[in-house]
């Protein structure tokens, strides 16, 4: 598993200072950022596979990152005092002083589509045979497509990449590798896996008000299901403005995501596809399926109870202004969003999505296919080795500078309060789906399902029946390739 290690000594220390300091504030004589400078990072047991130490005389390693979120996994520099970012300059400047290049990352942020920025690029690089890009970090619905295309290094036929190290993720892996092929994938060479994990927040006042069961127990005994969840949110409404309406101005037992649907299939343990003998099946619709929608929709189109931010505004100023203003007691939504409400008012903590029944062997998070970008090695590479070499590197330090800090540091320190939230992103993290047709955007279902939510639909089998044609054509065309694909790997 990807994050099993809780630094206690720091734990500790911060869920102190923050129980010191209630809502929010930091302790007396002391400052937010003073109190996070000297983050605690792990020895890491496994001995990096490659050579701690090389000279490739200050050549430049190239990496590009782009997608609708084009995260700065390396672009920071010396003088930022917050920790996360003095993490990536720490983890750059390693690598480069001990293999003697200079990393320079190009973010391009725009819509991945299939065909977005970086699809463009970096199938515009291969085509012209230009070694321009020596590693890329693509959102996954670029990055699907590129693979399938033939345009990209399978990583495990990459010098010096061992995906079998913890430093990868095995989830990722076991999700995305089709007989051993793997185009792309992602470890702790980067945050945007975490980043992109849906999560429901709670408003911990609320749950007290309105005396509630303690949601984290609920996790805890294996009860925290989706029938649980929905009678908690049905529980809670309130016309705060006593206008005889339920808006924007009044409160709700949930604040619904529209992406979420995607999730509250794989936390029931579904996916829209898997990978057997060697090929992408589609496996959505079946009765679990089915019954997951349906407890879900009973309370998401409940207006009275729930409240679709996206169709009354949009942008997260508007939904920001939902969450602080105590309007929601739960949301569903993503990790990126959490570390943005360090200052809120009113306390909150952090769930997984539920399980479908008690009996469920365990709860899922999905890996979002729009925030998410995987790590890729383009086609066409000037050395091969030493990028095999550097990426393996930045993955291994990755792990052993930035993870610390991004996990006990910005998220327990900063952004979570309680000790049980800890636990939380434990279950979270250990417990990701990377569900692969929806990054190849089989249906594409997932968008379909989000059509649904938008539309209060409750006609699954319709919205199935009519892109299922569609879905096995493409199934087809990608299984086709990967066929030969896993041929021509397997030989060289």
């Amino acid at each position: 598993m990807k994050r099993t290690v809780l630094y206690a000594a720091a734990l500790a220390l911060c869920i102190t200072a923050l129980s010191a300091c209630g809502k929010g504030e930091t302790p007396q004589g002391t400052t937010a950022s003073d109190a996070t400078t000297e983050p605690v990072t792990e020895v890491t047991s496994e001995a990096l596979g490659v050579p701690t130490h090389a000279d490739y005389g200050g050549e430049t390693f190239s990496i590009l990152t782009a997608g609708n979120v084009a995260h700065r996994d390396f672009t920071f520099d010396e003088q930022s005092a917050l920790p996360m970012d003095s993490a990536q300059y720490r983890r750059r400047a390693r690598v480069e002083e001990d293999y003697k290049v200079k990393i320079e990352q190009t973010r391009m942020q725009g819509d991945s589509s299939g065909a977005g920025p970086g699809f463009m690029e970096v199938s515009t690089a291969v085509n012209a045979g230009e070694s321009k890009w020596d590693l890329a970090l693509i959102a996954g619905y670029d990055v699907s497509v590129l693979a399938y295309n033939g345009l990209l290094y399978d990583l495990n036929s990459v010098p010096g990449i061992d995906l079998t190290k913890s430093w990868w993720d095995q989830k990722a892996n076991e999700s995305l590798a089709m007989n051993g092929v793997m185009f792309f994938s992602t470890g702790e060479i980067t945050t945007s896996d975490n980043n992109a994990a849906f999560v429901i927040m709670f408003n911990k006042e609320l749950m007290r008000n309105y005396a509630l069961d303690d949601p984290y127990q609920l996790v805890y005994d294996g009860k925290w299901t989706m029938g649980k969840f929905a009678e908690l949110c049905k529980t809670v409404t309130e016309d705060l403005n006593q206008d005889g309406k339920m808006d924007e101005n009044d409160r709700f037992g949930l604040l619904v995501w529209v992406d979420s649907v995607v999730g509250i299939v794989n936390a029931a343990g579904q996916r829209c596809c898997t990978i057997e003998d060697g090929e992408i099946k589609l496996t959505l619709y079946n009765e679990t399926t089915v019954s997951a929608l349906e407890t879900y929709f009973s309370i998401a189109y409940d207006t009275q109870y729930a409240f679709t931010y996206q169709r009354g505004g949009s942008g997260t100023d508007y939904e920001k202004r939902l969450w602080e203003g105590d309007h929601g007691l739960f949301w569903t939504t993503y990790m990126g969003i959490v570390p943005t409400f360090r200052e809120m008012e009113s306390d909150f903590g952090l769930l997984p999505y539920p399980k479908l029944t008690e009996t469920q062997d365990a709860y899922y998070s999905t890996v979002a296919p729009f925030n998410s970008q995987f790590i890729c090695v383009p086609l066409v590479q000037d050395d091969i080795e030493r990028t095999g070499t550097i990426t393996e590197a930045l993955a291994y330090y990755g792990k052993e500078i930035v993870t610390p800090v991004y996990y006990d540091v910005n998220l327990i320190g900063q952004s979570t309060r309680d000790e049980e939230s800890a636990d939380m992103l434990d279950i979270i993290f250990n417990s990701f789906v990377f569900d692969i047709g929806y990054y190849y955007q089989i249906g594409p279902y997932n968008k379909e399902l989000i059509y649904m939510v938008r539309a209060y639909d409750t006609n699954f089998a319709s919205r199935y029946d009519a892109k299922v044609r569609t879905a096995e054509t493409l199934l087809g065309v990608i299984n086709e390739y990967y066929k030969d694909a896993v041929a021509k790997w397997k030989t060289e």
